[in-house]
Formats: structure tokens, C-alpha cells, sequence
């Protein structure tokens, strides 16, 4: 397929049929593990079960869409960002809602106004949902690859939806159903075009959606049809495991440090992200605990499973404050007690009591007023709230 130009894909959807056909560049699995590997290195993202994870996700895409789910902020959509990037995709991310309807992913009508001054009008005009815009700039990317690979060396254009169970996705998917199901000789049917040439987009064999899901506030989110879940590869994304805290605390701080440094250099240059390494080295044990405590539980009361991402956040306020400040502890307190803490609110009682036992004076970090407070004050608007 060569002499494509962007305005063919903008005028005529019909020549997306030609792609239906054209496969990823490459099918070579540990070629493609290796270039999500480095990614992820490069990103400081610690993985539970890394080799397994990554082969998993490697797989699944090259078979078609898959879903990165697992609890807040274990990295999934960073992860996500990360894949395509390994894949050689450009990429758009959009977060479902619970709103969502058949119109936001394949499209419709929507109002247009046309003209300017006194010769202004109000029209109505076709729109391209997420998936069927995404598509049909995944058919760009193809043919410009296809035509000048050296010019242009993505080979496909990618949607990530993140939260993807936020949206009753079921009624929200539409004719994509079809799609979806690796039925690809079958277009996406839009009705609200009027031109021929625009009433039907095919999937090209090079699209793919990676989806995020959340699988712990399951109050806040839909659930997904056995029809639906079939459609793609679920891929866990879990905490790292307790062998792996030392090291996720490490790869934390170099995220935490590169945040700092990126977002208010000046204040990185007061101190140096070695004299900060050291100065929250000396935390580090505590914050270590702190993780063991919410995070594995017990044999009889379940863990909390508090994610990478709010390890950054609390390590993110102690690197602004190792700058000029050699005792960290009090700063650790305070940063947990104000961004993990809150986050508790949907945790059992004995959960809360579990970790509120370390809090205590014979428990495992007994060092933690501001944190034993903000669980306090936790409990207390709980109970106040089922009274």
C-alpha cells in the first residue's frame, strides 16, 4: 500500500479496508520484552513478577487489545504509556467516565457554528467518538509508515483508556462489540455520516486498545459482561512483592528526585540529589515498615495493597524537605498522615485496627503521631457517618 496521503483517510474512510491486513512489524516476543524492559528501567517503575508481567503483555498484544488491571496506583497507565512506546505507537489516552455513552466512543451528531458576524449559523455536523477517531488516525500513521518509514517510524496510532470500568462499557461499545471480537472484516458502522465514502471505518490490523481497570474501589465502578471480558487479555498489574520493598523504595526516590528536579530547579540546586539520597536514607527503614504494615497484613487480617505511586507522593514531599532539612522523620510522618492516610476510608475495621496497632506505643512504629491522629480522626468521621 503506498501514495497515501493524510486527506485520503479524512475524505474516503473506504481505503482503510487495505490495512485490515497489514500486522504489526514485528512478532518477535523477546525482542519486544527487552524494549518494554528497558522503558521501564529507564522510568524507575518496579514490577511484581517483571519477566512474567511484560511477556504477558507482549503477548496479548500482539493477539489484539488487552486491560492492565490491578489496585490504584501500581502503575498501569504509566505502564501502559510505556508499552506503546516499546511498540513504536504514538498513543492518545482518554479517561472513561460514568457517562459514557455509544456516542463519546464510536460518535454522532453534534451542534457546529459556521460563518462569523451577522452571517453566523448553527449547523449539524458529524464527530468521531474516542475509539472510531482513534482509529482512523491509526489509519494515518499506517500509511505514512507503510509510505516513509525513515520519515515516519511509528507504526500505528494506539488509545489507552484508563478506568476503563468507570463507563458501563457494554452499552457504551456499541458496534464495536463485532470489532472487537477479531472480527476485523467487519467495519465500524457510522450512520451519522451522510457522505458514502465516510459510513463505514475499518480496524486496522495494527490498532490496539490498552485499557486500565481498577479491581479495589469496586463501589465507584461497572462490571464487564462475560461477552465483553472475552474481547481482551487481562493482564494483572499487583503490589511488588515484600522481597521487593527495598528496591521499590529505591526506585521511588529517583522518580521522587527526578519530579523535584524537573518541576522547581532552583530548589534542586540548594542541595544535591545525592546529599537528598542520603538524608532520606535515613528514613528509610521507618518507611519500610510503614509499607509492611498497610500493605501484606497478617494471616488473618487482609492487606491493604497501598501502591507504588503513593510511595512516590509521600517521598516526593520528603525530597522537597531533604533539601534543607537532615531529619526527615517528622516530614515522613506528616506526608503519610496527609496522602495515605485518607485514603484508608474504605478499609475494614480490622484492617484500621490492624495497622492502628502499629501506631500504638508497644506496636511496630510507635514513632507516628501525625499518622496515628489522621487514623484517628478517620475512624472517628466513619463512625460518625453510620450513626
Amino acid at each position: 500500500m503506498t501514495g497515501h496521503k493524510e486527506l485520503d483517510f479524512v475524505d474516503d474512510y473506504r481505503q482503510t479496508a487495505d490495512q485490515v491486513a497489514v500486522s504489526l512489524r514485528s512478532g518477535d516476543v523477546a525482542a519486544l520484552c527487552a524494549a518494554i524492559e528497558a522503558e521501564v528501567a529507564a522510568a524507575h517503575l518496579l514490577l511484581p513478577d517483571p519477566k512474567v508481567l511484560i511477556e504477558r503483555m507482549v503477548t496479548g498484544l500482539l493477539a489484539g487489545h488487552i486491560v492492565l488491571a490491578g489496585p490504584p496506583g501500581t502503575g498501569k497507565t504509566t505502564l501502559a504509556k510505556l508499552v506503546a512506546k516499546a511498540f513504536k505507537c504514538t498513543y492518545k489516552i482518554e479517561t472513561a467516565t460514568a457517562d459514557w455513552s455509544t456516542y463519546d466512543v464510536i460518535g454522532g451528531l453534534q451542534p457546529k457554528i459556521t460563518g462569523a458576524g451577522a452571517n453566523v449559523s448553527e449547523t449539524i455536523a458529524p464527530w468521531l467518538g474516542h475509539v472510531t477517531e482513534a482509529v482512523r488516525q491509526c489509519a494515518v500513521a499506517v500509511a505514512r509508515n507503510l509510505d516513509s518509514p525513515a520519515d515516519h517510524p511509528e507504526q500505528a496510532h494506539w488509545l489507552i483508556i484508563d478506568e476503563i470500568n468507570r463507563a458501563e462499557i457494554d452499552k457504551a461499545i456499541g458496534g464495536l462489540y463485532t470489532v472487537l471480537g477479531g472480527d476485523r472484516s467487519e467495519p465500524l458502522r457510522l450512520w451519522f455520516e451522510q457522505d458514502a465514502r465516510r459510513q463505514a471505518l475499518w480496524m486496522p490490523g495494527r490498532f490496539r486498545i490498552i485499557a486500565t481497570m481498577n479491581s479495589v474501589d469496586t463501589s465507584y465502578v461497572y462490571g464487564f459482561s462475560q461477552g465483553l471480558t472475552r474481547r481482551f487479555k487481562y493482564v494483572y498489574v499487583g503490589v511488588p512483592a515484600s522481597d521487593q520493598v527495598s528496591d521499590e523504595i529505591d526506585q521511588a526516590l529517583a522518580q521522587a528526585i527526578d519530579w523535584v528536579v524537573t518541576t522547581y530547579p532552583a530548589t534542586a540546586a540548594s542541595a544535591s540529589d545525592d546529599d537528598v539520597r542520603t538524608r532520606v536514607a535515613t528514613t528509610k527503614p521507618r518507611l519500610e515498615a510503614l509499607i509492611r504494615l498497610v500493605r501484606y497484613g497478617t494471616g488473618r487480617v487482609p492487606g491493604w495493597p497501598i501502591g507504588t505511586a503513593q510511595v512516590v507522593d509521600v517521598l516526593r514531599e520528603m525530597a522537597l524537605h531533604a533539601r534543607n532539612a537532615a531529619d526527615l522523620s517528622e516530614h515522613l510522618d506528616l506526608a503519610f498522615a496527609d496522602l495515605v492516610i485518607p485514603q484508608m476510608k474504605d478499609l475494614s475495621t480490622s484492617q484500621l485496627d490492624f495497622i492502628e496497632e502499629g501506631f500504638k506505643e508497644n506496636g511496630s512504629l510507635p514513632d507516628m503521631p501525625r499518622s496515628a491522629a489522621a487514623l484517628a480522626h478517620l475512624r472517628e468521621a466513619q463512625n460518625t457517618s453510620f450513626s
